[in-house]
């Protein structure tokens, strides 16, 4: 397994995979040996090697679909409660961002299952998932339509008209488990409140979670003027019987 480190210092970060010699644009790097807490000196700048977190590995993977934002994915986690040891199903994968999410939460007696459909997507996500080096998230290419798991905590549904697997979801997950429906555009969020309902699903909320970045330069501060404000919306519900 691939094995990766951080170099930081006060105005950049870098990820290298550890064992070679990296063309970066700070020079090349040697990482054959080096280890947590040296510091690593190019002839432009100097970096403390750290050990990198789940963040610092998800700005590496590649993206493929329009992924789930790290604030919309802790935005899940605050909600509802997600812990280790639970059991989720996550479906469409996309480029993997929010299995590895969920997946880095709930640690090695925790598990994640994932369906992607399309092959290219799939694949993506299977390497983004390899080289984050979680061990408990299991990767389906097929429709999640035809999903087996059961006795699940957490489900997240992030695809087209994933309404209309909401009373197959409410009858998988314990009870007491989260319902989570991921969506850009309201519709979906309207129609899926209406089948939670149907299926006697206790409705928690629907959010849009928009933050912007400040800057403070030369004693003059305000938000930076560019940047995406809206990527989509959640309803959260839970199974009640």
């Amino acid at each position: 397994m691939q094995e990766y480190i951080l170099l930081m210092n006060s105005k950049d970060a870098i990820v290298l995979e550890k064992g070679k010699v990296c063309n970066t644009k700070f020079g090349k790097i040697d990482t054959r040996n080096v280890e947590i807490g040296d510091i690593v000196e190019t002839k432009k700048e100097k970096f403390v090697v750290v050990k990198p977190t789940i963040s610092d590995l998800l700005k590496k993977c590649k993206r493929s679909a329009q992924i789930v934002m790290p604030k919309d994915a802790s935005q899940i986690v605050s909600i509802t409660g997600l812990k280790a040891g639970w059991r989720c199903l996550d479906a469409g994968t996309g480029s993997g961002f929010l299995s590895i999410f969920i997946g880095n939460i709930v640690g090695k007696k925790g598990r994640v299952y994932t369906y992607e459909k399309r092959r290219d997507f799939y694949e993506i996500a299977k390497k983004n998932i390899e080289m984050c080096g979680l061990n408990n998230i299991t990767i389906k290419n097929e429709d999640v339509k035809n999903f087996r798991e059961r006795n699940l905590d957490l489900i997240t549904f992030d695809f087209k008209d994933s309404h209309t697997l909401i009373k197959k979801a409410k009858n998988r997950l314990k009870k007491g488990g989260w319902l989570v429906i991921y969506s850009p555009h309201i519709e979906e969020q309207i129609v899926a409140i209406e089948e939670m309902r149907n299926n006697d699903m206790r409705i928690y909320a629907t959010v849009e979670n928009i933050q912007r970045k400040w800057k403070s330069i030369h004693g003059y501060t305000h938000p930076e003027p560019s940047g995406i404000l809206h990527t989509g919306f959640m309803t959260f519900s839970r199974r009640a019987f």
